[in-house]
């Protein structure tokens, strides 16, 4: 059960972890690529998002499974005292369908309602290292990383669709996986990435509206190797809103070492 229940962590702390007309001439590229730069310049000035998910994960290797997880969460970026909620509800083989709990960032702990228990994680572990991501990492990708860019436009909004390179995939995921050792270890040898297409659509403001990802992986533990097929949808309901989150009384949570 804990190495379920720890495998289930995991896959939540990755979705915090975490589209079709182009140009081949060179110069018009470098633009295209500019517009997309001026989004992620704009994600450094979120103070506050709401947001909601959607992921699907399929896992082949000794045990074949598939996880579903949708969700619906509130960010407020402090560097001090990043603050979240995020309620949650996922369907893992093993561990009964339909599952729903709340989890929650303040005071530099993670507080997690999951299947049936209340938990709490220093935010010195790694397991909380990895549910600290940065939102304004999330669109941390440099030019060399991108290539079949196309730029459309879906009324007044601008949709960038383009592929990463496989072989920096891992530096950007591992940029936002936070503070996490885990990830820092990881290399080209224990894992490697297929395929990274990334759907990006922004508003008239260059802030982003929607951000879909599509990769697949294998990895590589001893003998073991896992196939890993991803699909995440993020979509931001509001940007620097002024959110609040009300935290309940967290007396009851359990500190869980990890």
């Amino acid at each position: 059960m804990k190495k379920k229940l720890l495998c289930l962590l995991s896959v939540m702390s990755l979705v915090l972890s975490l589209a079709a007309c182009g140009s081949n001439s060179e110069d018009n590229a470098k633009s295209d690529f500019d517009s997309f730069m001026e989004v992620q310049k704009n994600m450094q000035d979120i103070k506050d998002a709401e947001f909601k998910m959607n992921m699907d994960m399929d896992v082949a290797g000794d045990e074949d499974m598939t996880v579903k997880m949708s969700a619906t969460g509130k960010q407020i970026a402090d560097k001090n005292n990043p603050e979240m909620e995020m309620n949650y509800k996922m369907t893992v083989p093993g561990l009964g369908s339909n599952l729903e709990g709340t989890m929650y960032m303040t005071d530099k702990a993670v507080y997690m309602d999951i299947m049936g228990q209340k938990l709490k994680v220093d935010a010195s572990n790694e397991m909380a290292a990895m549910m600290n991501m940065d939102t304004k990492e999330l669109l941390s990708i440099t030019e060399d990383m991108v290539s079949n860019l196309s730029v459309s436009k879906e009324g007044s909004d601008t949709v960038y669709t383009f592929d990463m390179d496989v072989n920096k995939a891992l530096d950007y995921f591992q940029k936002n996986a936070g503070a996490s050792q885990m990830m820092g270890q990881l290399d080209s040898e224990s894992v490697t990435f297929k395929k990274v297409n990334v759907v990006v659509k922004a508003g008239e403001d260059q802030m982003i509206k929607t951000m879909d990802m599509d990769y697949a992986m294998t990895t590589k533990a001893e003998d073991q190797t896992v196939d890993m097929a991803y699909t995440i949808s993020l979509e931001y309901l509001s940007i620097n809103s002024g959110l609040k989150i009300d935290f309940p009384d967290f007396k009851d949570y359990q500190e869980m070492t990890v």
